[in-house]
C-alpha cells in the first residue's frame, strides 16, 4: 500500500473516531463503521492506529491531548473532535515521549493494546506479536531482518541460509538457531534468549556478545555488559499469561496496564504488597477482580478506562 493510501485510510478513520465520539449511542453508526472497517484491510490498519493514539496521548498532558481525546463529546462536537484528531495524527511523529514515532504508525506488523499475535513468515519463521507492538519485515536474497519499532516480540527461527537479524533502535541481534524474546522499552532494549543463542552488537560495540539459553541483557546504544541470568517466564505472555512472583503491586498493575487500554494504579499506602500467580491476559477484569480478592484490596473503578486499588 502506497504512502497515501495511509494517509487517506487514516483520515477515514479519524473520521469515524469523531462520528461515534458524537453520537456513541447510535447503533447504525456503529453498524456502518462495522462495515467500512470489513471493506479493506487497509481500514483495519487505520484503526488500529487511530485506537492506539487514543491510548497514547491519554497520559499526554497539554492542550492537545485535551483537544484530540475529550470525553465529553457534547462539549467539543463532530468537527473538533475530527480536528484534533487528525491534529494528533499528524504531529505524533514529531514529538516523542508517549507519542508513537512516525515508522510506527506505517509498521509492516502491528497490534493494538490488549492484542496479540501469532504468524509465519514466508521462510518458516514463527513470530509472535505482543500487545501494542509494531514491526517491519525486510527479507532480501542475503538476509532475514525484522525491525522492533514498539512492543515486544517472540522469535522461533526457521532454518535458511541468510542469517536472521532483530534491529531495535539500541542494537541488532543475529540469531543463532534459536528461539528468543525482545522487549523494547522507551530507553533500552531487553534480549531473553530461551533457546541456542542470540549474538548481539550495537553502535558502541560491535563484538559481537555471545547471549545462551537461559541468559539475557539489557542493552542501549551504550558499552554493552555482561549477560544475566533471565526471567524466562516472562515469555509466558505469547500463551496468554503474566506470571508474577513476589512483585510489588505497582509493578504488577503496571505490566497488567500494558494489556488494557487506560489507567491502571493503586494508592501508595498499597504499593509494596507483594504479588504472585499466573494471571490472563485476555480476562482482565477477571485477573483484576483475583488480585483485589487475593489482596483483600478495595478495586475502585470510575469508568472501564480507570481503575485504582486501595
Amino acid at each position: 500500500m502506497s504512502l497515501s493510501d495511509r494517509h487517506l485510510a487514516l483520515r477515514a478513520a479519524a473520521q469515524w473516531y469523531a462520528r461515534l465520539g458524537a453520537a456513541p449511542e447510535c447503533l447504525e453508526t456503529r453498524r456502518q463503521q462495522q462495515d467500512w472497517l470489513r471493506l479493506d484491510p487497509l481500514h483495519q490498519w487505520a484503526w488500529a492506529r487511530v485506537e492506539r493514539l487514543q491510548v497514547s496521548l491519554s497520559d499526554v498532558p497539554g492542550a492537545l491531548a485535551r483537544q484530540t481525546l475529550s470525553s465529553d463529546p457534547s462539549i467539543m462536537g463532530r468537527r473538533a473532535i475530527l480536528k484534533g484528531m487528525l491534529l494528533g495524527l499528524c504531529t505524533a511523529p514529531l514529538i516523542g515521549g508517549a507519542y508513537l514515532q512516525s515508522n510506527e504508525w506505517f509498521a509492516d506488523l502491528s497490534t493494538r493494546v490488549g492484542e496479540r499475535r501469532n504468524l509465519t513468515l514466508a521462510d518458516g519463521t514463527r513470530l509472535s506479536l505482543n500487545t501494542a507492538t509494531a514491526v517491519d519485515i525486510r527479507y532480501d536474497t542475503q538476509q532475514r531482518l525484522i525491525v522492533l519499532h514498539a512492543g515486544e516480540i517472540l522469535v522461533e527461527t526457521a532454518a535458511d541460509s541468510r542469517p536472521l537479524l532483530v534491529r531495535s533502535p539500541h542494537g541488532e541481534m543475529r540469531a543463532l538457531g534459536t528461539r528468543f524474546n525482545v522487549r523494547l522499552f522507551a530507553q533500552h532494549t531487553r534480549l531473553t534468549v530461551l533457546e541456542h543463542a542470540v549474538a548481539v552488537r550495537n553502535a558502541s560495540f560491535t563484538g559481537p556478545i555471545i547471549v545462551d539459553a537461559g541468559l539475557g541483557m539489557d542493552f542501549d546504544d551504550g558499552p554493552l555488559g555482561a549477560p544475566q541470568p533471565a526471567d524466562i517466564s516472562q515469555s509466558e505472555w505469547s500463551q496468554g499469561r503474566l506470571v508474577v512472583d513476589g512483585w510489588r503491586l505497582d509493578r504488577t498493575l503496571r505490566e497488567l496496564e500494558r494489556y488494557r487500554p487506560g489507567f491502571i494504579r493503586c494508592t501508595e499506602a498499597v504499593a509494596g504488597v507483594r504479588v504472585s500467580g499466573v494471571f490472563p491476559l485476555d480476562d482482565m477484569d477477571r485477573t483484576l477482580l483475583v488480585i483485589a480478592q487475593a489482596l483483600k484490596l478495595k478495586m475502585e473503578t470510575r469508568t472501564r478506562f480507570w481503575v485504582r486499588f486501595s
